[in-house]
């Protein structure tokens, strides 16, 4: 008799229990819900804010991590196939075309409004031009990778900078453009690389 009535206490007892849980997970459940209403009351954006925040806010840390982490295992300048990609070489790292060869930005360019636009420059510093879908390598920005029409239809931009190859690079690594005035490398935070002394 007496396991009898022991069971009988337990179970109002386990019944109690259960309720109070069932009230704790609904409350946390409609705490939840008012916090992410009061998120989205506050937001200025369309569509749901409740996770956005946060969603845009890491992976933008993650990438620039990624890319400094990247930075570390970039190498020479070798054909990659990739719209744009980086290369290490004697001037520090800067951009590289598919070939393999030095990209160049134009100091007197106005964003995506090239100054390269009298017959010799346009021989001598050909754009890098988009022919299919936009493909970067390690440690590019990619958010920043883009095309304009600047120079040619869907040139390549980093950063907003239009991008060039210099006609006297024959081949890849090669950094001769630099000698010329108004004419730099462009590294992986698309600064300007001024020429060194």
């Amino acid at each position: 008799m007496t396991p009898l009535r022991s069971k009988k206490a337990v179970l109002p007892t386990i019944v109690v229990l259960v309720a109070l849980l069932s009230a704790c997970s609904s409350s946390s459940k409609t705490t939840t819900a008012a916090n992410t209403s009061s998120t989205a009351a506050g937001a200025t954006t369309s569509g749901p804010t409740s996770t956005s925040a946060p969603t845009t806010t890491q992976p933008a840390a993650q990438t620039q991590a990624s890319i400094v982490a990247a930075l570390a295992k970039v190498g020479p300048a070798t054909a990659t196939g990739k719209t744009v990609s980086l290369a290490k070489g004697p001037k520090g790292i800067f951009l590289i075309g598919p070939n393999g060869h030095t990209l160049y930005v134009f100091t007197r360019d106005q964003g995506a409004t090239t100054a390269c636009t009298d017959s010799e420059c346009k021989e001598y510093w050909p754009p890098l031009i988009a022919t299919g879908a936009v493909t970067s390598g390690p440690g590019i920005a990619v958010a920043k990778v883009a095309t304009a029409d600047g120079a040619a239809a869907k040139q390549v931009t980093y950063y907003g900078h239009l991008l060039y190859y210099f006609k006297g690079d024959t081949r890849p690594g090669q950094t001769a453009g630099t000698t010329l005035p108004d004419w730099d490398l462009l590294g992986p935070f698309g600064n300007v690389m001024l020429p060194q002394s």
